[in-house]
């Protein structure tokens, strides 16, 4: 407890998570954003076969411990892991070893695994994990709001700030317990976004941006993508960092059902009915505010995946997969797949994408692959997806046609 817990921002879930933290007595802080600067530090201490997030994890590691006055016997570092064969599973071997060779060795690393869905979190670790749950829901929940709010937003901006504001008293109320104050949080964000002006009358195409975690919701690897869609016409509906969860828990049943571990397997039933409650309680009271619905149970992905794809191979490409196809039945008029260049799962769900594409009639798809240099064609490519959208949702409704809107083709067109 006399260390000091630092979180890299891969996404504003951290700070929910820190304030959780925080509020079981562990200290807790949020690193600052990645940028240029930690990019350089990573490729530098890297050997340059890493992907994306490897980089931006050790510069931003890095780049605390260089600081004035940094302790590297107070500090633990808290990153996650992973088995399989992705590098996420070894992002924290490479961490140990490169503050050893710094001579940080001191400074600790801490790595929950996606073996147990996180559950070895320390002293109370049940209740940071429940918590932790909690926060992550809740911050999924206001990015969709924000999603659904700012390509309408009668004043730039506007939706940004409710944003914000609406952060910060989940961060808060994450720092005394969560739980009902969480609930209280999400009404009172259901009154701020209200307050919005929104135009709703020229619809837009809805575009599903998946992939890789990290990619997919950190804005400075994917350099803001979201904007980029909204900027070009589009509504994004963002992949959630719970559904990451929730594959977890299910192929943590999954496994457990196939070499009889009857332990896991009730635990991981327990888990997920305890995450499905609270995800409900927190998402009913932005119901006003929220169009599009909750997503279908993650077995229920993973049963579309199916005739493509054995679900037991695991990895994010399962799920990117799964979620595609499953999001596709509700209106999306195109689907992005974003993944850090050499990125194996997000390889993979390009190879299978004209596979997809075909269960899906044909759904515009985009593969938009990311190294932190400055490409220069993601924004050409956008725009010709962009156009594809549009005729996708029905050429009444590109831009400067003056025949009526009808409904998206992509609601007309039905999974067989």
């Amino acid at each position: 407890m006399s260390r000091v817990t630092f979180i890299p921002l891969m996404s504003d879930h951290a700070h929910a998570v820190a304030a959780v933290m925080r509020g079981n007595g562990v200290p807790a802080q949020v690193l600052p954003a990645p940028d240029a600067e930690t990019l350089t530090i990573g490729l530098d201490l890297c050997r340059g076969r890493e992907c994306l997030p490897c980089f931006f994890c050790v510069g931003d590691i890095v780049r605390c411990c260089r600081q004035p006055g940094f302790d590297p016997a107070t500090a633990r570092f808290f990153l996650p892991t992973g088995p399989g064969p992705c590098r996420f599973g070894q992002y924290s071997v490479l961490v140990r070893d490169v503050l050893e060779r710094l001579g940080l060795g001191q400074a600790e690393v801490v790595s929950p695994t996606t073996d147990d869905s996180y559950g070895r979190l320390g002293e109370h670790a049940g209740r940071i994990r429940r918590q932790s749950w909690q926060a992550i829901v809740a911050v999924d929940l206001l990015t969709k709001v924000l999603h659904e709010h700012r390509p309408y937003e009668r004043e730039p901006g506007q939706s940004d700030l409710a944003y914000r504001d609406s952060l910060s008293q989940v961060v808060t109320a994450c720092e005394t317990g969560a739980g009902r104050r969480l609930v209280e949080v999400m009404r009172w964000t259901a009154r701020r976004f209200r307050e919005v002006g929104v135009d709703r009358s020229k619809p837009r195409p809805l575009i599903g941006i998946l992939g890789e975690i990290y990619v997919m919701l950190n804005p400075q690897s994917n350099r803001d993508l979201p904007r980029q869609v909204e900027e070009a016409g589009g509504e994004v509906l963002l992949g959630t960092l719970m559904d990451w969860l929730y594959f977890s828990d299910w192929r943590r049943k999954t496994l457990a059902v196939r070499f009889r571990r009857p332990k896991d397997l009730v635990r991981g039933w327990i888990s997920d009915l305890y995450q499905r409650a609270r995800e409900y309680s927190l998402h009913r009271p932005l119901a006003g505010v929220l169009r599009h619905p909750r997503e279908s149970p993650l077995a229920q992905a993973m049963k579309l995946v199916e005739p493509h794809w054995d679900p037991m191979l695991g990895t994010e490409a399962t799920l990117t997969m799964g979620r595609a196809l499953d999001l596709a039945r509700h209106g999306l008029a195109g689907i992005v797949n974003v993944l850090p260049f050499s990125c194996m799962p997000g390889t993979v769900v390009a190879g299978m994408a004209p596979r997809l594409r075909q269960a899906l009639h044909g759904l515009p798809w985009l593969d938009l692959l990311f190294d932190g240099q400055r490409e220069t064609n993601i924004k050409t490519r956008l725009q010709a997806f962009m156009h594809q959208a549009w005729q996708w949702t029905g050429p009444s409704t590109v831009p400067g046609s003056e025949a009526p809107h009808r409904e998206p083709a992509a609601a007309l067109r039905p999974l067989p």
